[in-house]
């Protein structure tokens, strides 16, 4: 498939700030649409969700550098690889990728630096390594919600800490990151042992739990407990004060680790 297709099943949609709407079936289609917004006074952040007719699929994270005219793709799933393959091939004009190093550290050593109100602005962001945190400008990390300039100090603080290079190692790539594949129909995948609920909700642990060296028998044991689990139920409150709040990314999220009875995909 040619230029980051996604496939025949998902189509893509996209939150830039106040703003989303479709974004094609392809990651090409998706940066064509969300990078002119980049230009304007606008965000420069924004969230590309796959989208099926029953689930959720992957969702990544592209931050853009004006001045030096550079996307940051954040994250290691299939998703985020198609959008780099794009950027890294041209066929975004007058934009390349922002190349991060092979080896990074783990975002989860800089949570341990950072306060608890700190750690959490952070993970609004979806980042995967501190390196991906480095490389946004100060303005581009006082766009995520609630962080302000003395979280900004704090955060730049640890990542100067030098004690961070002890946890470098090189990062999974997509291709082999277990945890970012799409359930199997069938069941046999590594997350597709979870319905889409509690995979999109554990993303982050699995992606974790794929890289861990634990044995299989461990790992049987963590994912049979977390397939136990049930799946809370949507509460109609909650989305009307989203909705309410345009807080439509959050929405995303909370559909997407809920169970939506007869849930609805028109729109965007």
């Amino acid at each position: 498939m040619s230029k980051g297709t996604v496939g025949a099943g998902p189509r893509l949609v996209y939150f830039t700030g106040d703003s989303n709407g479709p974004a094609g079936t392809s990651a090409h289609e998706a940066l064509m649409i969300i990078v002119p917004q980049f230009l304007g006074h606008g965000a420069r952040s924004s969230r590309i969700l796959e989208q099926y007719p029953d689930r959720a699929g992957l969702d990544a994270m592209v931050y853009g550098l004006v001045e030096s005219r550079e996307i940051l793709v954040v994250g290691q799933n299939r998703l985020a690889g198609q959008l780099r393959q794009v950027l890294r091939a041209g066929e975004v004009p007058g934009w390349r990728l922002r190349e991060l190093p092979a080896e990074q550290t783990p975002v989860h050593a800089l949570y341990a630096r950072l306060s608890a109100r700190a750690a959490n602005l952070v993970r609004q962001g979806s980042f995967v390594s501190a390196q991906e945190i480095a490389a946004l400008p100060d303005e581009v990390l006082l766009e995520i919600r609630g962080l302000g300039q003395g979280a900004l100090a704090e955060i730049r603080s640890a990542l100067a800490d030098p004690s961070l290079h002890e946890f470098t190692v090189v990062l999974t790539s997509p291709t082999d990151d277990l945890a970012s594949h799409d359930p199997d129909p069938a069941g046999d995948g590594f997350a597709g042992r979870l319905r889409p609920e509690l995979r999109y909700r554990y993303r982050d642990f699995l992606r974790g739990l794929a890289a861990a060296d634990l044995p299989p028998a461990s790992v049987d044991t963590i994912l049979d407990s977390l397939a136990a689990e049930a799946v809370p139920p949507d509460d109609p409150v909650v989305g009307d004060i989203l909705v309410a709040a345009d807080a439509l990314d959050l929405l995303a999220y909370y559909q997407n680790t809920h169970e939506v009875p007869h849930r609805s995909h028109q729109g965007w």
